[in-house]
């Protein structure tokens, strides 16, 4: 009885302790088909999301919007100058003559003054100054796109950097296989009295050769990896606990290359580039050099501004009602000679303009050169493929037919590596030519700002 007692304590201190978790309907206990599920857990991070992650995290972006913030705040301070400054002035004033120790010598005078003045004209210094500054905000509004463009940019180079390093470890893993499987044949072969030692030792070396193959593609893709995650933001530059990198698989629905234009070019390249941030900015700022001549030209003109005003400046006191006083005028102040510094400014503002327009032309004509040869990229990467794929077919069938005739004793073992060589290299250039294909179809849209065009939240 007592050690049925006893059972019965430990079975219930047992259940004491056991963890439990939540499951729907109840809790169950852990180790009853609790097992979560790892892949429903597991964020698969595409090459769209990743684009959406950095746009949402990036402090880049974040200093790129601070410089917009920072132009709207001059825009605002522009706008100020069309309304009046209005003063307010109070002060004591001490006086004692020195020569003469008569107290009635003593002087103590109190001012206090409202003013307001309105500046009428300034020949047109405030219109092209608020001009300038809406500009700037403009022109800091496509900076921070072109900042969105460089980033995705960036991301889809790592991203893809990513996926090939994964590709490159399935390929000497497959490697590593086929020379472990014929590494144990040939010492099965050795044993039975009809192989050799060398073809052991030849096997063992291939092995070691993907192995070494293996540890280079790891460390592409650890780099890889590390490089994405500070794109993305997070700042210890290493992916969230549960997300994982998409494979390489340009039939994806986000891949799809038929829904994307085929850059034969059909259309005018000029459309193409219409919308690209970087050229908007210059655009712009031809625009604002523009309006830094007007600013400079402004000085040639008075200024002309109404001043009125109200109050004391020799009364008694703070509130003394007898010497307070109105006023009002009009003061027109203009710069008869100034050195030729007018003229100066006015001819700075014109070389700057010449300037900027050198640069824009420069701009252009490498965008449309750029445009230009990515197309011509991606159409040839597409073909590449094509052949590619095939190639590597051939190469496969070619070395599963060598390794049948070399177990039959019809080829030697130089031609069997020859063929597994063909085959590896076959695989990676593969790779390469998949990867190639997505990131030409990425510099295509890169050049010609198209690229960072997505919708931040709510996409998977």
């Amino acid at each position: 009885m007592k050690r049925y007692i006893t059972h019965i304590i430990i079975f219930l201190t047992i259940l004491a302790v056991l963890p439990v978790v939540p499951k729907q309907g109840g809790l169950v206990m852990a180790g009853q088909n609790t097992v979560l599920d790892r892949a429903a857990q597991t964020e698969i991070l595409t090459l769209v999301r990743a684009k959406q992650i950095a746009l949402e995290n990036s402090p880049t972006l974040a200093s790129a919007m601070e410089r917009v913030n920072q132009a709207r705040e001059v825009v605002a301070q522009t706008r100020a100058d069309f309304f009046p400054v209005i003063s307010a002035t109070a002060g004591w004033d001490y006086t004692e003559n020195t020569l003469d120790s008569g107290s009635e010598a003593d002087e103590t005078l109190y001012t206090s003054r409202l003013s307001a003045t309105q500046v009428l004209f300034d020949g047109f210094s405030r219109k092209y100054s608020n001009l300038s500054a809406s500009l700037g905000e403009q022109m800091s509004l496509a900076g921070q796109d072109e900042a969105r463009r460089f980033l995705t940019w960036s991301v889809a180079q790592t991203f893809l950097s990513v996926q090939l390093a994964r590709e490159n470890i399935k390929i000497a893993q497959s490697d590593m296989a086929f020379n472990r499987d014929q590494e144990g044949e040939a010492v099965a072969k050795e044993k039975a009295g009809t192989g050799s030692y060398s073809d052991v030792l030849n096997f063992k070396t291939k092995v070691n050769s993907a192995k070494t193959s293996l540890l280079s593609a790891q460390q592409d893709l650890n780099e890889s990896i590390h490089g994405l995650a500070a794109l993305l933001g997070y700042e210890d530059a290493c992916l969230p606990e549960g997300m994982d990198i998409s494979p390489l698989d340009i039939e994806k629905p986000d891949l799809n290359l038929s829904r994307y234009i085929d850059p034969a070019l059909e259309s005018d390249i000029e459309t193409l580039l219409s919308e690209r941030p970087d050229l908007k900015e210059a655009f712009l700022a031809i625009e604002d050099a523009d309006t830094k001549i007007n600013i400079a030209e402004a000085e040639h003109y008075p200024t002309i501004s109404l001043i009125g005003a109200y109050g004391t400046s020799a009364g008694d006191s703070l509130d003394d009602t007898d010497n307070m006083g109105a006023s009002v005028g009009i003061n027109v102040n203009i710069d008869l000679f100034t050195g030729g510094a007018t003229k100066a400014r006015v001819r700075e503002a014109l070389s700057d303009k010449r300037a900027l327009q050198n640069d824009l032309e420069d701009a252009r004509i490498k965008a449309l050169s750029n445009v230009r040869s990515s197309a011509r990229n991606f159409t040839t990467a597409r073909q590449q493929l094509v052949l590619q794929e095939e190639n590597t077919g051939l190469i496969e069938t070619t070395r599963n037919l060598v390794e049948k005739e070399y177990n039959a004793g019809q080829v030697s073992l130089v031609r069997l590596n020859e063929a597994q060589n063909d085959l590896v290299n076959a695989m990676g250039e593969l790779a390469i030519a998949r990867v190639s294909l997505v990131l030409a179809l990425e510099e295509f849209n890169y050049y010609i700002g198209k690229n960072f065009n997505l919708t931040l939240k709510g996409s998977s």
